[in-house]
């Protein structure tokens, strides 16, 4: 089957949507696919990549005569003839690539098969008709297989003559030339705007904008249900966003004035938002210094007689280590709230987060793994009256229409982003196996860099990688950034700034040094592109740029 990419290539055909060919049928190196070049490179020209070209073709009785002319349809004029013939089926040629040469290829005899690989694109064409002229143009890797019979006769033209030291004969060999000879690809720390499943988006757009449903209704239900089943909860109900979230969630359990409620300070500043909105004191505690989660033993030891409740953040979409919190919430008799927010479909010992404490926050902001189109949230729980409780506060206090038990918010989710939701739902767990394919990419580049350390996982853990966040150390992060910035690549910082040391916090009376690890995380922390829109040559674009300022 061929198809027609957006820049006009011509018999294209991508093997697989997922990037990869059968690699049980040879040993050579995978030659990758990354997804149309459009999005990838700009400014890119049909010039600089493979195109078959058809030569007109003249059938009479006494055969058949193909004509090509070198200035309009090669656009080269060849220096060299070649061609190859008495093939096993099973065997493959080529596995090289030329810096410079440009080359015609044509089948006149029989079928052949050329695969082609460039900038992180990944093409395949079958030749099968003496008509059809494949260009290919300097800087791909190429393998020729599939043979139709010994007889089949594939012949090339080639730019210039012999010349070995145009020659790159190792695959990896070649992706280094690559990257160095290529001109900076522009790549953005997350482009929303490349979100996948556009086509399901729109047709759940117009369902929700055809229903008549604007808030709540049916569309509402589905998600719930579908998104507590995913979790492996019993119940959720949806709110505006991941604050109303956990505020909800400690207010539907009674938290308020006179409360202390333990949090990690390092973490987005809602989490302890949430508690000071219901007039409750946040207790601030250090984390643990490789996965940035909070530390048990720092949450022990800041237990006091009036806190009520605990709230573990599963960071960066790494799980916290819930045993041994549970284990002190039920010592002590506390609410432990999970703050899943970076967390769609992470696990803890084989279970996903979000049912392990009494209730779960998850925020579906849009930059999340699962996000909406704008802000979102929703509160997942087994506890079928804490759920009860949540959806009347977030509803004006309302146990039915007119009847307002308590004072309540106006916090719904609405359909429109239910909707939605529902649809990035069915593709979340193959998205977030993309993120962690592109983490341990990130990983083999670069993991012998000094001054750089890595994120690592717990052997318990199935992170979500929601953040690829390393560390750089001696102080030069920034300088790291600029350098980044400077090439193209964009980064952000989770989090600059401990939430103890925000102005906003100055009444805790915490100082400088307070929390000396997530002191030194906010200054050392730089989150790289990771997301499943991320192409593998542009993650290897920022491996290589990472990799030059190191070096």
């Amino acid at each position: 089957m061929f198809v027609q990419t957006a820049l006009g290539l011509t018999n294209l055909h991508i093997d697989r949507g997922n990037g990869s060919i059968d690699d049980s049928r040879r040993a050579e190196p995978p030659i990758r696919y990354a997804g149309g070049c459009a999005d990838l490179i700009p400014r890119c020209s049909i010039d600089d990549f493979p195109n078959v070209v058809h030569l007109p073709v003249f059938t009479s009785a006494v055969g058949v005569l193909g004509v090509a002319e070198f200035s309009d349809q090669l656009g080269f004029t060849p220096r060299r003839f070649y061609f190859i013939t008495d093939v096993p089926t099973q065997t493959v040629r080529g596995l090289h690539a030329h810096k410079t040469l440009k080359q015609c290829m044509l089948c006149l005899k029989g079928a052949v098969t050329v695969e082609l690989e460039k900038r992180g694109q990944h093409f395949v064409f079958r030749l099968d008709s003496p008509d059809q002229c494949l260009i290919v143009p300097p800087g791909c890797w190429r393998a020729i297989r599939d043979f139709e019979s010994h007889n089949t006769v594939a012949c090339v033209l080639a730019s210039t003559e012999y010349d070995a030291t145009d020659y790159i004969h190792e695959y990896d060999d070649f992706r280094r030339w690559e990257i160095e000879h290529t001109a900076p690809v522009a790549v953005p720390h997350l482009d929303l705007a490349r979100s996948p499943a556009k086509v399901e988006i729109d047709a759940a757009l117009l369902r929700v904008a055809r229903s008549g449903y604007y808030v709540g209704g049916p569309e509402v239900a589905c998600f719930e249900q579908a998104f507590a089943a995913y979790c492996g909860a019993a119940h959720a109900v949806g709110v505006g966003n991941g604050l109303d979230a956990l505020a909800l969630a400690l207010k539907a359990r009674g938290i308020g004035h006179g409360d202390s409620v333990v949090v990690p300070v390092n973490s987005f500043i809602a989490t302890a938002l949430a508690v000071s909105r219901l007039g409750a004191l946040p207790i601030f505690v250090d984390v643990e210094e490789d996965t940035a989660n909070i530390d048990a033993l720092a949450a022990a030891a800041a237990i006091r007689p009036d806190t009520r409740a605990i709230i573990p953040v599963h960071l960066y979409g790494h799980p916290a280590d819930i045993d041994p919190l549970r284990t002190l919430a039920d010592r002590y008799g506390l609410f432990l709230l999970e703050d899943a927010a970076q967390a769609h479909g992470a696990r803890y010992r084989g279970r996903r987060c979000g049912t392990f404490g009494d209730a779960a926050g998850f925020s579906f902001y849009p930059t999340k793994n699962l996000g909406a189109l704008g802000d979102a949230g929703a509160v997942v729980s087994n506890d079928e009256a804490l759920i009860r409780q949540v959806r009347m506060l977030a509803n004006y206090g309302a146990e039915r229409k007119d009847r307002h038990v308590v004072q309540g918010v106006n916090s719904r989710l609405d359909p429109i982003q239910a909707a939605v939701l529902s649809v990035k739902l069915r593709h979340l767990d193959a998205w977030n196996e993309r993120r962690r394919t592109l983490a341990e990419r990130y990983r083999a580049g670069l993991s012998d860099l000094d001054g750089l350390v890595l994120p690592t996982a717990r052997p318990w853990a199935v992170p979500a990688w929601h953040v690829f966040a390393i560390r750089v150390t001696g102080g030069r992060r920034d300088a790291l950034r600029r350098h980044l910035e400077a090439s193209g690549v964009g980064s952000n910082i989770h989090y600059p700034t401990p939430i103890h040391l925000q102005p906003a916090y100055r009444e805790c009376g915490q100082v400088a040094g307070a929390f000396p690890v997530a002191e030194r995380l906010a200054a050392e922390t730089l989150s790289l592109p990771l997301d499943p829109s991320h192409r593998d040559a542009e993650i290897d674009a920022v491996i290589h740029t990472v990799r030059r300022f190191f070096h």
